[in-house]
């Protein structure tokens, strides 16, 4: 027995010596990496930014992970002290220059990939989205079998059936008499929207007794633990497990876990089964990609990010414009002047598009309400990216195969093309002449751009329109804020999307009777 017992303490010292070797040898490793991050043989050695930044992904996880989503504003600052481009993390560039975006966003068949540190978030079927792809040329396949569905043409087929909802929304609202969360309202309109054409049928949001049950508690999983995943992506592995364990997880990664195993399955099998023809998903089913693309599981993925994408970025900055308009009474009033000619009833998104102030509304809800506010860079992969300043101060040659991105939250408050970049100012958006200042719109990030354009960009602008202009002339003459302030609207970090500060109860109002 006491031969046996050396034994084991033999093989135990000998597993922890191996060990320690190992780690030793790791930390070794890292080191090492660190220092080739640094130095004159890195591609990326002449780009400026902290060293720290350039040596580990460490620095970018103190603002992100422990900070909480605040790298943006680090970001920000490394702009101001280095110039217009900027090294972030050891592999990744991030610029704040409007006149490069259509290199960094390019289309017309340029490849352009994501990156995967920015992907890791994504998990499951979310990896087999078009949202979630990595590779250009996956993604135009996925990408053209969903582009018919989203077309303007498509949107006005679709358009008597959003009227119709947004009139049901408004009378709902109207009658509602206790304090509601806008965005939250709002995403019942824009889910019920998305749902109801993707699937044929509403997800019954704005039927419902109050505004709460809706896609928002997935989406929070999604969001409230993308750092997690980021920084730790092996997690992301426990998808895989979710049906077994989703009842004991974090109620919001359960409700994100539950909507991608059991909900969007659901959806996605009735409509390959031709119960909801004419729709998104029977389109997608009848396309011509490959039969590997139209899996159930690869479609759930697909459906998830079509839905909330759908809804929150749309609903988030109609929610910041109501709170303008009810906070800016000028601007109210000539918004009415500019929509005195609407039936507020009889809807029509075309004659809308015609009133240049609401367009200059929307269009400044849209650079500051951000849509996505963190970066979304993107990898040249066949081609140098050729940088020069106007003043020609600062001159670089991006490597190809670099992740290279700009933020909406940075470019949108540059005071190049924004003057006052921190007032709701519709105005900018109308030239002397009253038309559309057409210009301007090339430096708005709020749908990405190139070749991965927001699909869903037609849909959100006729909602925003339709809607915009509904609340215009039935509601905010009698709706008033409630126990809300401007730092229940302003951005102070990214959980992907805008967020504001943190135990804000977000906008909210009542409508009087």
């Amino acid at each position: 027995m006491e031969a046996e017992g050396w034994k084991l303490q033999d093989v135990w010292a000998g597993t922890t010596s191996t060990t320690m070797r190992l780690a030793g040898l790791w930390l070794l490793y890292r080191i090492a990496l660190a220092l080739y991050n640094i130095s004159p043989f890195h591609p990326l050695a002449r780009f400026p930014g902290p060293k720290l930044a350039a040596m580990t992904f460490l620095y970018e996880f103190w603002y992100e992970g422990i900070r909480w989503g605040k790298y943006t504003w680090e970001i920000e600052r490394m702009h101001e002290k280095y110039g217009p481009i900027v090294r972030i993390n050891p592999e990744e560039l991030h610029c704040n220059d409007g006149e490069f975006l259509e290199e960094i966003y390019a289309g017309g068949g340029r490849i352009r990939d994501k990156q995967q540190h920015f992907l890791n978030p994504t998990a499951g079927a979310l990896v087999h989205a078009s949202f979630g792809t990595r590779y250009h040329e996956i993604h135009r396949i996925r990408r053209n079998a969903a582009n018919k569905s989203f077309s303007r043409t498509q949107m006005k087929n679709l358009e008597p059936e959003i009227h119709e909802l947004c009139q049901q929304f408004i009378e709902k609202l109207l009658k509602w008499r206790e304090p509601v969360n806008l965005t939250m309202a709002y995403g019942c309109f824009t889910a019920d929207a998305i749902t109801k054409y993707c699937f044929g049928e509403t997800a019954g949001f704005i039927s419902q007794d109050g505004w709460k049950r809706n896609h928002r508690a997935a989406l929070e999983g999604f969001t409230q633990s993308m750092y997690l995943l980021r920084y730790a992506p092996w997690t992301r592995q426990t998808v895989h497990i979710a049906p077994y364990i989703q009842d004991y997880l974090p109620e919001p990664m359960g409700n994100l876990f539950k909507e991608l195993t059991v909900n969007m399955p659901r959806y996605v099998r009735e409509a390959t089964q031709g119960k909801t023809q004419g729709r998104v998903f029977s389109h997608l089913i009848e396309s011509d990609m490959p039969d590997s693309e139209k899996t159930i599981y690869r479609l759930s993925g697909e459906g998830f990010s079509f839905i909330t994408a759908g809804m929150e970025t749309t609903a988030a900055i109609i929610a910041f414009i109501t709170y303008h308009l009810l906070t800016k009474p000028e601007i109210r009033k000539r918004l009415e002047e500019d929509l005195r000619d609407v039936d507020p009833f009889h809807l029509d998104w075309q004659h809308l598009e015609g009133h240049m102030y609401l367009y200059g509304v929307i269009q400044e809800g849209l650079r500051m309400g951000y849509g996505i506010s963190q970066r979304s860079p993107r990898i040249a992969r066949t081609e140098d990216l050729i940088y020069k300043s106007e003043d020609g101060k600062y001159q670089y040659v991006v490597p190809k195969g670099t992740p290279i991105g700009e933020s909406s939250r940075i470019l949108h408050h540059n005071p190049k093309y924004f003057p006052d970049p921190f007032e709701f100012k519709p105005e900018r958006w109308i030239t002397k002449d009253g038309k559309r200042n057409v210009p301007l719109e090339k430096y708005i990030l709020s749908f990405s751009m190139g070749s991965r354009i927001c699909l869903g960009i037609n849909l959100a602008i006729c909602e925003m329109n339709l809607l915009v202009a509904a609340l215009t002339l039935r509601v905010l003459p009698k709706m008033r804020l409630y126990e809300t302030t401007a730092d229940d609207v302003n951005y102070d970090h990214d959980l992907m999307l805008p967020m504001p500060r943190k135990g804000s109860k977000g906008i909210r109002a009542v409508v009087l009777p």
